[in-house]
């Protein structure tokens, strides 16, 4: 039986399958995304269209006070395991600016003593809520991540923010003392995966990189073999904290 069953949640949930690499408690705040990125997984897992899926952010409905529900028994719990911010969706999309619903849900977790973490690639829109996370030991901060080159990303993540931009939000986060994190993954090109490892290893507390699926033209095009030997030794030279996704160790 699992917590969930126990504690009768909504909207936190356990993650299945390879989601369960990253984290056993997640909540996706929104049903949708904006930042378009071409190899998303949110319309298939939602059974919408790319058009649908990408058209906006769409709250789901009463998620503050369906959040707080589950806040409240989860509580009562001990041990209760890191909670993810988000995996099917994005917490900080160009209308959570407005919105607030992300930094709503950070302040209940934190009112609640609850651990958490953020997996993003919205860049300096995440800044805003650093105030919250810095004084909160229980908090890490992620960004999804995996080119150096801007025109990869214009490609490939059309509408997040910029590849400085997330490398300059992960340092601010370093620089304030929020544990930092860099979910790798897909790795679509290996080169520029390595030189990110070379360039941000200093502000990045963990690593969890992973190669892309369901691609079969990049899939067949990358030596994953040779990729695995060399982002693993790139990473043990800087003394990085890092995880190998399975999609990588299974090979």
């Amino acid at each position: 039986m699992t917590e969930n069953k126990i504690v009768n949640l909504d909207v936190i949930y356990c993650p299945s399958g390879k989601a369960l690499e990253y984290a056993s408690r997640a909540v996706n705040v929104y049903k949708g995304c904006t930042h378009e990125c071409n190899y998303c997984f949110g319309p298939g897992c939602t059974f919408k269209t790319k058009e649908g899926y990408f058209a906006g952010a769409n709250p789901k409905k009463n998620i503050i006070n369906r959040v707080k529900k589950d806040i409240e028994k989860l509580s009562r719990l001990n041990d209760v395991p890191e909670i993810l911010l988000s995996f099917i969706d994005d917490p900080y999309q160009h209308e959570e600016m407005e919105l607030g619903l992300t930094r709503e849900i950070i302040k209940m977790l934190i009112a609640h003593n609850l651990p958490f973490t953020i997996l993003t690639k919205g860049g300096s829109r995440a800044v805003r809520d650093f105030d919250l996370m810095s004084s909160y030991p229980k908090s890490r901060f992620g960004t999804s991540l995996v080119f150096t080159e801007q025109a990869s990303v214009d490609i490939w993540e059309p509408r997040a923010a910029s590849v400085e931009e997330r490398i300059n939000t992960i340092a601010q986060a370093h620089e304030m003392e929020i544990k930092t994190w860099v979910s790798m993954e897909p790795v679509i090109v290996p080169k520029q995966a390595i030189d990110l490892v070379n360039r941000i290893h200093s502000i990045v507390d963990h690593w969890k990189v992973g190669k892309i699926n369901h691609n079969k033209a990049v899939e067949k095009s990358v030596d994953w073999l040779k990729f695995r030997r060399e982002v693993t030794s790139a990473l043990t030279g800087v003394n990085a904290d890092f995880y190998l996704k399975k999609s990588l160790t299974e090979l």
